[in-house]
C-alpha cells in the first residue's frame, strides 16, 4: 500500500464525533473540512474545522448528511485527501467507501468489501461460524416473509429478538415474545431500520435472558497486522441502547477474557480487516459467549479504550489510511503485548432526555452550560456550550463524560463529582438519572446485565433540582429593574453601601447576659431581677421593627447572621432583642422563600447570652385572620422551645380578650410574656378629653 502524508481530511459526520476527528487531526498537523446541514448551521462541529460548507439544501436534516455525490463532488472541489465517516449516517455504507476511493479520496475504515462482509449482521454470521466462533441461533439470511419467522419461532421458540441488518445503535430492534409480537415488530423494526440505515432488511436471533454485553475493540493495518485493545462493558443499555460503558469488564474471568479477545480476532482476521472496528458478544448467565456482530467503524464508547490503555485510536486510523503499519513509529504497536491495560474508566452519556417522562428529548436553547473538569476527568462535547439551540432534528447526545481511576470504585466516585459539577439549564437532562446509576451498589459491584434498567425503577426517582442560583440572580435582576412589593423605589445598586461590620473576636467568651439570667431564675426569677434594676432596661428592635418599617422586612437571615456574632459581643447588656414576629414571619416565606423557624435556631446560637422577643398578635399569631386558640397555643409552645424568650402580645384594638390565650400561654411555656398597649397621638395632651393618659393606665 503506498504510503502517503494527508493534507486535508473531511469529516463526513456532525456534532461530538466530527469535533473527535478534528482534534486527532489538528494533532497531526492535518487541515479539517467540516460539512454541515441548514439545521447545524450554528452547531459546535461547524466552527472546530478549518473549513466548513454546508450540503443537503432542500434536504431533510437527516438526508443532508447522507447524499453520497454530493459529499464526495465537495471534497474534491475543496481538495480532501481523506474523507472519515466517524460513526452513524454513512459510517458503515459500503457504496460511499467506493466511490470515495474511485474518486481519488481515501476512505478512512475498512474497504467496501470489509464492510459488506461484516457490517451486515447476517453476513456478520457467517463470517463468525467460518472462523469457529459460537453465534447465538438465528437465521442464515434476512427474512423475507412472514412464515419465515414463524417457523424459526416454532423450531427455536420465544422470546425472540428482532434486527436490522444494517447499522447499529439500538435501531430497528424489537423483542418479541409471542406470534403478535413477532408479526408487529417485523414491520415496525423492518420501517425503522429504512428510516435510519436505508435498508429494511431485519434477521431473527434467540434473545438470550439478562445477558451482558461484551465488546473487543480491535485494530488493525493493511499489512496483515491485527491486535485487540481489550473489552469493554456496554451492558447498562435502554431499549437496546448503551447509556453507560466501563472497561475493563468487572467480574471477567481472565480465562475467558482471553477468549473473547482470540475470537475477536478470528473473525476480524476472517476478512483481513483493516482499520479500527468492534466486535460484540453476549455473555450469558453461565459465562457462555456468543458472537452477535462487527461494528466496521469508531464506536461512541471508544474514550474508555483510549483511556485505560493510552492509545489514540482516531489518530491510528488516519495514520492506517495513510498507510502507515501498526508497528510504525506514528503509531507504535509493534506485537500484542505493547497493548497494556491500566486502571478502570468510565463513560457517561449525558443527553437532553427528560428521565421522568419516558426519555422523551427535550429541545430548546441552552441559558447555562458548566461543565466539569479535573484529574482523570475527560470531556467530549457535541453541541454544548450556553446559547446552543438544541432541536428535535437529531440525536440528543449534548457531550460524552469519561472519568478513569486506578480502582474501578474510584473511577466511579470521579464520575459522580464530575456529574454532580455540570450545571445544564434551559433544558432536561439525564444527569440525574445518570448518578443514580453510578451510585447504585450494583453498578458498583460490576454486576449489571442488560436488562439492568428495567430491573431497579429506583433509577428513575430523581430529586428535583432546585437551581438556587439562578432564581436567587433572576429575583435580585428583577428587584433591581422593577422593585418589590413594599419597597417604595427599584433598588439601584449603586447606591448601596457595603455595611461595615465592627470587628471581635469569634472565639472570645461570650458576656453573661439576660438569657443567662432566665436560665438561671426562670421566668419569675427574671421578672424580679427586672424590678430590682434602677437604671433604664433597653429593647433593640432592630432584627424585627427597624427593617419591618424602613424596608419592608427584606433582611435576610444571611445578613443578620453577618451582625449576630458582633451583637453578642457589643450588646451583651441589652434587655432583650426583638427579632421575630410581627411580618418576619409572612415575609420570610413569601418573599425571601426563607424558613423564619430556622432563621430564629441560627441566632439562637450565634446569640446564645441576651433574650430573644418576638411581636405576637395576640389571637392572630403572626397572621393577619383570627386563629383557633388551640392554633395559637400550639404555635406559642413550639416558638418557646426554638428559642423565644420574651413574648409581646398586642391586639391593633386593645380587645384585651384576644390576648388572653395568647399570654396564658406563654405563661405556661414558662417564657416571659410582656403585654403592651397600641396608642396613637399625644396622650399626655391635656385637650386629649378620649383617649387620654387615664384611659391607657387604667386599661393596663
Amino acid at each position: 500500500m503506498e504510503v502517503r502524508k494527508f493534507r486535508k481530511v473531511m469529516a463526513a459526520n456532525r456534532g461530538e464525533i466530527a469535533i473527535r476527528i478534528f482534534r486527532a487531526c489538528t494533532e497531526l498537523g492535518i487541515s479539517t473540512v467540516a460539512i454541515y446541514s441548514e439545521e447545524d448551521k450554528l452547531s459546535l462541529h461547524r466552527y472546530k474545522a478549518d473549513e466548513a460548507y454546508p450540503v443537503g439544501k432542500g434536504k431533510s436534516p437527516i438526508d443532508a448528511y447522507l447524499g453520497i455525490d454530493e459529499i464526495i463532488a465537495l471534497a474534491k472541489k475543496r481538495e480532501v485527501d481523506a474523507i472519515h465517516p466517524g460513526y452513524g449516517f454513512l459510517a458503515e455504507n459500503a457504496e460511499f467507501a467506493e466511490k470515495c476511493e474511485a474518486n481519488g479520496i481515501a476512505f478512512i475504515g475498512p474497504t467496501a468489501q470489509m464492510q459488506r462482509a461484516l457490517g451486515d449482521k447476517v453476513a456478520a454470521r457467517k463470517v463468525a461460524k467460518a472462523a469457529g466462533v459460537a453465534t447465538v441461533p438465528g437465521t442464515e439470511e434476512p427474512i423475507q416473509h412472514e412464515e419465515e419467522a414463524l417457523i424459526f419461532a416454532k423450531n427455536h421458540g420465544y422470546p425472540i429478538i428482532i434486527k436490522a441488518a444494517a447499522g447499529g445503535g439500538g435501531r430497528g430492534m424489537r423483542v418479541a415474545t409471542d406470534k403478535k409480537e413477532l408479526l408487529e415488530g417485523l414491520q415496525s423494526a423492518s420501517s425503522e431500520a429504512k428510516a435510519s440505515f436505508g435498508d429494511a432488511s431485519v434477521f431473527l436471533e434467540r434473545y438470550l435472558k439478562n445477558p451482558k454485553h461484551i465488546e473487543v475493540q480491535v485494530l488493525g493495518d493493511a499489512y496483515g497486522n491485527l491486535v485487540h485493545f481489550y473489552e469493554r462493558d456496554c451492558s447498562i443499555q435502554r431499549r437496546h441502547q448503551k447509556v453507560v460503558e466501563f472497561a475493563p469488564s468487572l467480574g471477567l474471568p481472565g480465562a475467558t477474557r482471553q477468549a473473547l479477545c482470540t475470537d475477536a480476532l478470528k473473525i476480524a482476521n476472517q476478512v483481513g480487516y483493516r482499520n479500527a472496528g468492534t466486535v460484540e458478544f453476549l455473555l450469558d448467565e453461565e459465562g457462555r459467549y456468543y458472537f452477535i456482530e462487527m461494528n466496521p467503524r469508531i464506536q461512541v464508547e471508544h474514550t474508555v479504550t483510549e483511556m485505560i490503555t493510552g492509545r489514540n485510536l482516531v489518530q491510528a486510523q488516519i495514520l492506517i489510511a495513510e498507510g502507515k503499519k501498526l508497528s510504525d513509529p506514528e503509531i507504535n504497536i509493534p506485537n500484542q503485548g505493547s497493548i497494556e491495560m491500566r486502571g478502570y474508566a468510565i463513560q457517561c452519556r449525558i443527553t437532553t432526555e427528560d428521565p421522568t417522562n419516558n426519555f422523551a428529548p427535550d429541545f430548546g436553547v441552552l441559558s447555562t452550560y458548566r461543565s466539569s473538569a479535573g484529574c482523570g476527568v475527560r470531556l467530549d462535547a457535541g453541541n454544548a456550550f450556553t446559547g446552543a439551540q438544541i432541536t428535535p432534528h437529531y440525536d440528543s447526545l449534548l457531550v460524552k463524560v469519561s472519568a478513569w481511576g486506578l480502582t474501578f470504585p474510584e473511577a466511579a466516585h470521579i464520575m459522580n463529582r464530575c456529574l454532580q459539577e455540570f450545571r445544564i439549564r434551559g433544558v432536561k437532562t439525564n444527569i440525574g438519572f445518570l448518578e443514580n446509576v453510578i451510585t447504585h451498589p450494583v453498578f458498583q459491584a460490576g454486576d449489571c446485565n442488560t436488562s439492568f434498567i428495567d430491573q431497579h425503577p429506583e433509577l428513575l426517582v430523581i430529586p428535583e433540582k432546585k437551581d438556587r442560583a439562578n432564581k436567587v440572580l433572576q429575583f435580585i435582576g428583577d428587584v433591581i429593574v422593577n422593585g418589590s412589593p413594599g419597597v417604595a423605589k427599584p433598588l439601584r445598586s449603586g447606591e448601596l453601601i457595603e455595611a461595615t461590620v465592627p470587628e471581635t473576636d469569634p472565639f472570645a467568651p461570650k458576656p453573661k447576659g439576660t438569657r443567662d439570667i432566665l436560665r438561671e431564675r426562670g421566668a419569675e426569677g427574671l421578672s424580679q431581677w427586672v424590678l430590682e434594676q434602677k437604671a433604664l432596661l433597653i429593647t433593640d428592635t432592630t432584627m424585627r421593627d427597624a427593617h419591618q418599617s424602613l424596608l419592608a422586612t427584606r433582611v435576610r437571615t444571611h445578613d443578620l447572621l453577618r451582625v449576630a456574632g458582633p451583637t453578642s459581643q457589643l450588646a451583651s447588656e441589652l434587655f432583650s432583642l426583638e427579632l421575630w414576629g410581627g411580618a418576619t414571619f409572612d415575609v420570610s416565606m413569601r418573599f425571601l422563600k426563607e424558613d423564619p423557624w430556622q432563621r430564629l435556631a441560627a441566632l439562637s446560637e450565634e446569640i446564645p447570652n441576651v433574650l430573644f422577643q418576638m411581636l405576637l398578635r395576640g389571637s392572630n399569631a403572626v397572621g393577619y385572620t383570627n386563629y383557633p386558640d388551640n392554633v395559637v397555643q400550639r404555635f406559642v409552645q413550639e416558638a418557646a422551645t426554638s428559642g423565644v424568650d420574651v413574648f409581646r402580645v398586642f391586639d391593633s384594638l386593645n380587645w384585651t380578650r384576644g390576648m388572653t390565650v395568647a399570654m396564658d400561654a406563654v405563661r405556661k411555656s414558662g417564657k416571659v410574656c410582656e403585654a403592651a398597649i397600641c396608642y396613637t397621638g399625644d396622650i399626655s395632651d391635656p385637650a386629649r378629653n378620649k383617649y387620654p393618659l387615664s384611659y391607657y393606665v387604667s386599661m393596663a
